[in-house]
């Protein structure tokens, strides 16, 4: 991995908690194994179980294989026996709300600290679809399902402990999205790229505004793109150009595209550096429309009416915000 795709191999402190939802494949899987590496307590959240249970023991097996790699080059007294990663697993399936209500009270029956919650859960569909709930299926599972989780967690993280953050596995495709109430969910038109990055759109509006109105200081809240990633999404892609061009001269593989989340959750550097947009593991400006404070105004009020029946009860000693 260059240079300019790189943070801090530093140990982390196994008393931290790292909660990475999508944490099964692609990205978040090569971010949890990562974190877990480091020595962090590791929670993936995902719809698949099974797969995650798989997806678990394959990160021991590929930890203990580049660990043991990397040892090898240590002169023999600073060889040290690799560990086993702390990992657990909880069900998620952001596509409902019902789902994701279960999902936080299963997670605050636990009592246990949340000292960085990654957003990067994310999934791209081919042809209009709505959700049980009845909102187009990347508007609901990027961006509103993710939001109520972080409005459920924000006393939790409040109350873990200093540098506890919130990371959002955004796009640059945010800069194709559209801000339009009337049509925020394709009651007049829908389009795979305009409602995928428009999911990414508000991800980023939603962060800025939070960071304008959330009432804990303590917690720091950023969004990052991780670059064009050959995954699972893009090789499912139904254009094989776009297949092939992506994979030819611009994807990156998945570790690559998890070094930018990764930075922005354990780089002490970044400690107390809120609102930000990380893009190569560097902090850019994300488009004037994610930019401009009437918008993102207007989008929570949206949001939160959305939310309204599954949100937090105590909403109001969070934000500043009138129900």
């Amino acid at each position: 991995m260059g240079a300019s795709l790189s943070f801090p191999e530093e140990e982390i402190n196994h008393e931290r908690t790292y909660l990475i939802t999508g944490g099964n494949s692609g990205i978040g899987y090569e971010a949890a194994k990562t974190i877990a590496g480091l020595g962090a307590h590791v929670i993936i959240a995902c719809r698949n179980l099974t797969k995650a249970e798989t997806a678990v023991k394959n990160m021991q097996e590929e930890y203990i294989k580049d660990f043991s790699l990397k040892m090898e080059k240590e002169l023999e007294a600073n060889r040290r026996d690799p560990r086993k990663l702390n990992i657990e697993i909880m069900e998620l399936d952001l596509a409902s709300f019902a789902a994701t209500k279960r999902f936080i009270e299963a997670f605050k029956a636990r009592n246990c600290k949340l000292n960085v919650l990654v957003c990067n859960a994310g999934i791209a569909v081919k042809s209009k679809e709505l959700t049980e709930d009845g909102y187009e299926m990347m508007l609901q599972a990027n961006y509103l399902s993710h939001l109520l989780i972080i409005l459920h967690f924000l006393p939790i993280l409040t109350a873990s402990g200093d540098d506890s953050r919130i990371v959002q596995t955004s796009s640059i495709a945010h800069t194709v999205g559209k801000f339009d109430l009337t049509n925020i969910n394709a009651q007049k038109s829908w389009g795979e790229i305009t409602f995928y990055g428009s999911s990414k759109l508000y991800q980023i509006m939603s962060m800025l505004w939070l960071i304008r109105n959330i009432k804990s200081i303590e917690v720091t809240i950023s969004s990052c793109h991780p670059g064009i990633v050959y995954t699972q999404m893009t090789q499912t892609n139904d254009y094989l150009f776009v297949r092939a061009f992506a994979k030819t001269y611009f994807a990156r593989s998945a570790f690559e595209g998890a070094a930018t989340i990764i930075k922005a959750a354990i780089d002490n550097s970044l400690q107390g550096q809120t609102g930000i947009y990380m893009s190569d593991c560097k902090i850019k400006t994300p488009s004037s429309l994610a930019r401009d404070p009437e918008k993102q105004d207007e989008l929570m009020k949206w949001s939160l009416e959305s939310l309204k029946p599954h949100l937090p009860e105590n909403l109001t000693e969070i934000l500043n915000y009138d129900q």
